[in-house]
């Protein structure tokens, strides 16, 4: 027992010490950055769509919108600079974070299964130093690299007993781990030794969804949703080391379709990241958040006569789920996209760009363009 607890002392203060050394970006706080579970098309509209959009795993009564088979998948590339202290510096990160498929069972009844990211913690980055070893004076190169994520992945049923009205459960599994890798590569190698070390724990959880969407009119729907949060672990090797909770989430959304091929929405979240706490790395605060978008989704131009274009534009303003210190950091994302059918609507080609910024850290400016492409298929 004794073993496990130093084993645990010495992994989160080895992952606690990076915070300062390598997250000069205000979004890889704590256990990480959640990209929302949207998908791509939820994503043009800055995450309006995502309570009433079968490939976003948030609401799983959205399912029944549309049952009918389909997979899907995207790429999520994040581009992002930060300036502190007078420098800037700017990096990418690749995510694939939403997969999955729907498959009606019958007419009322539709099954899903997706796995999508819950919180991402990839970064790497290096800087220069010295160490004085008795009358010598060691230069060297420290580099720092983070791989990984916690990852939802869920199995959901939703049910429609009429055309209008549409329920559903989520059952929600969260494995997941963290690397991290620690680089000391000496100018002098023939004096000194270069050093490596090695760091990683590995997490899982448990949560179940519910939801329902309604046409309260021909042109007006709503929809809501919520998780309740199960045990949550943290591993190294076999070893238990510590245990949470996964985070409550409370969403809800309106659309209003009045307009003849458009679709006008507003979305709200609020989540319990604060139930989080105890699995959050040394020197960081995990936080609740609220999540408010607002965006629309119109018809565009024909392609070939065939099926319409779609277009989409949005604004979302959210609270990140980790503090820098005692600031908590606010994000603000505008942007688009635009949905391509192909192959007689079998086939969508999805596409979001958004520039992002977050704020609230003094002397830190982080901005960020964030890309996505998802493709569906209906075979």
């Amino acid at each position: 027992m004794r073993n496990s607890f130093l084993l645990g002392v010495a992994i989160v203060a080895t992952l606690g010490a990076s915070v300062t050394h390598a997250q000069g970006s205000s979004s890889l706080q704590g256990l990480g950055y959640p990209p929302g579970e949207l998908s791509t098309r939820a994503l043009g509209t800055a995450g309006a769509l995502g309570e009433m959009d079968a490939r976003s795993p948030i609401n799983p009564a959205s399912l029944a919108i549309r049952p009918a088979v389909q997979i899907y998948a995207q790429y999520d590339p994040e581009f992002r600079t930060i300036t502190s202290g007078g420098k800037t510096s700017s990096t990418m990160t690749a995510r694939l974070p939403n997969i999955g498929g729907v498959l009606p069972i019958n007419a009322h009844l539709v099954v899903g299964l997706s796995a999508s990211t819950f919180l991402d913690r990839t970064w790497e980055t290096s800087r220069a130093r010295s160490q004085v070893f008795g009358t010598d004076t060691a230069l060297f190169s420290e580099t720092l690299k983070s791989e990984g994520a916690i990852t939802d992945v869920r199995l959901a049923l939703a049910y429609a007993p009429i055309s209008r009205i549409r329920f559903g459960v989520g059952f929600h599994t969260f494995p997941g781990s963290l690397r991290l890798t620690s680089n000391e590569l000496f100018a002098d190698t023939t004096r000194f030794q270069n050093i490596t070390q090695l760091t990683g724990v590995a997490f899982s959880g448990k949560a179940v969804s519910a939801g329902m969407e309604a046409d309260l009119l021909p042109s007006l729907s709503v929809a809501f949703s919520g998780r309740k949060g199960g045990t949550a672990k943290m591993f190294a090797n076999d070893s238990l080391l510590t245990t949470a909770t996964i985070p409550d989430r409370y969403s809800g959304s309106i659309a209003f379709s009045g307009i003849p091929g458009t679709v006008v929405a507003i979305r709200a979240s609020h989540e319990r990241w604060s139930q989080l706490g105890s699995l959050t790395l040394a020197h960081t605060v995990a936080v609740d958040a609220n999540d408010l978008s607002a965006g629309i989704e119109s018809n565009g131009p024909r392609i070939g006569g065939g099926f319409p274009l779609l277009v989409r534009l949005g604004v979302r303003r959210r609270t990140l789920p980790y503090q820098v210190g005692t600031s908590s950091v606010q994000e603000t994302s505008f942007g688009g996209g635009i949905g391509v059918p192909i192959s007689l609507d079998r086939v969508t080609l999805d596409i979001a760009a958004l520039h992002t910024s977050r704020t609230g850290v003094a002397g830190v400016d982080e901005h960020a363009y964030n890309l996505s492409f998802g493709l569906q298929v209906h075979p």
